[in-house]
């Protein structure tokens, strides 16, 4: 049975029991393949060192990574354009239908998808190093916990559950836009950024949730350790094999792994956070308005011909569609994380109950100072646990809050709708600004 004499070295990477050849960077090794995967999606542009490396390969891994960098750096640009363009697009159609017209709101939530895809690969390519440190950590940690408790994360489950949801999240836009494809009438090879747009707007999808998984994927491995040292301290109560001592410095490595995955995904956490907030108020101002508008403005040639207005009535409501798959994905953004940081904080909780329920030995003294530890370090969980860059913790509290904000949002929309006093004028100002546009609609004809 180990002891905690020789976890020390572990954590160091110096190893030297029968453990040592096969369980060094055992969790990098497993999640090699999605590591890959974030490898072409450019939000880990590096490769990782395993171990002194000959010379021979450095220029391999050099060459690799300054190839790894450009690409992420083109795929910037590209999202960058892309960004342009939607913007030009919105522009136009609020010019044209109106900023609350169904083509102008479902442009403005769509067009959400390139710029995040662009924050998000420059935020994983700056971080690239805080990144690399968390990988090292989690690799230090699980090698210590296989030495002691002989238990390491099913990451094979893992990465199973990783792909599987990437897969769906890819496949149902792709569907959707086959489907968009045929009804439209739209012909291959006619335009190449449509034809484009069968991998492109599937990518954006997976782009926006990937890193998502990616989050919730190192918390399932922090729960596992958490739930390992939880199992460890209730078998104390039959037979004592550790101090209080050893399990407070297991349980002090996964404090320190949940402070690095804050200081790496906090910002992604605020910024996912706003925008899927934002996306969903847009959502509700648009339907709980009066005077929105679900038509699309045509000529009179479009009018008379039904062929035409049939063709045009359906690009707005697939563009509806497209805009619900990102609605849809803003609502799990802030379930997932508020969930995710949950369940982990809870489980953190959990081996303090733990401990208490252990009865001290014949040296109480240090016993008694060990749980005051323990007890000391959780209420600094606001500092390392999993939070809102330190705003605010991921609890239930937080998940039920920012659904009663959203809820009392849409009750103060319908009430200012159903108001007498602001619904005239509301009403007023539409038809003054539709008779406008019409009158501008015939002058230009």
């Amino acid at each position: 049975q180990p002891t905690s004499s020789n976890l020390r070295p572990a954590i160091n990477g110096d190893v030297k029991n029968h453990f040592a050849p096969r369980l060094v960077g055992c969790i990098s090794r497993s999640l090699r393949p999605v590591f890959i995967f974030l490898r072409v999606l450019a939000l880990f542009p590096v490769l990782i060192q395993r171990g002194t490396n000959r010379r021979r390969k450095r220029w391999r891994r050099l060459t690799t990574t300054v190839l790894l960098f450009n690409i992420a750096i083109a795929l910037i640009f590209l999202n960058g354009y892309l960004t342009k363009m939607n913007v030009t697009l919105i522009l136009l159609y609020e010019e044209n239908f109106g900023l609350m017209h169904a083509s102008t709101v479902s442009a403005i939530i769509s067009g959400l998808k390139p710029f995040i895809a662009c924050f998000l690969i420059a935020l994983f390519t700056f971080r690239i190093k805080t990144h690399t440190r968390l990988i090292r950590l989690i690799d230090a940690v699980d090698l210590s916990f296989r030495s002691a408790f002989r238990a390491s994360p099913p990451v094979r489950k893992y990465t199973l559950w990783f792909f599987t949801s990437s897969a769906v999240l890819f496949l149902i836009p792709f569907v959707y836009r086959i489907v968009e494809y045929v009804q439209t009438g739209m012909v291959f090879g006619d335009d190449p950024l449509n034809d484009s747009a069968f991998i492109l707007v599937p990518m954006l999808t997976v782009w926006n949730i990937v890193p998502l998984m990616y989050y919730s994927l190192h918390n399932k491995i922090v729960r596992f350790y958490l739930t390992t040292l939880i199992k460890a301290l209730d078998k104390e109560h039959q037979r004592r094999v550790f101090s209080l001592k050893f399990y407070y410095e297991q349980f002090l490595r996964i404090t320190v792994i949940q402070e690095k995955i804050g200081t790496f995904f906090n910002p992604y956490i605020l910024f996912s956070l706003s925008w899927s907030v934002a996306v969903l108020c847009l959502t509700i101002y648009f339907m709980t308005q009066d005077h929105a508008s679900l038509s699309q403005p045509i000529t009179a040639e479009q009018f008379l011909d039904s062929e035409m207005r049939a063709i045009l009535n359906k690009r707005v409501h697939f563009a509806i569609g497209w805009a619900t798959i990102q609605v849809v994905v803003a609502a799990l953004h802030i379930m997932i994380i508020c969930h995710t940081g949950m369940l982990t904080n809870e489980r953190t909780r959990q081996v303090v109950n733990a401990v208490l329920r252990i009865v001290p030995d014949q040296n109480a003294d240090l016993d008694r100072f060990q749980i005051a530890c323990f007890v000391h370090k959780m209420t600094t969980q606001f500092m390392w646990g999993m939070t809102v860059w330190r705003a605010f913790p991921l609890e239930r509290s937080t998940f039920f809050t920012l659904f009663s904000l959203i809820v009392t949002y849409s009750f103060l929309l319908l009430k200012l709708r159903d108001n007498p006093n602001v619904a005239p004028i509301m009403t007023n100002i539409v038809t003054i600004v539709n008779a406008s546009n019409a009158i501008t609609a015939v002058d230009t004809r």
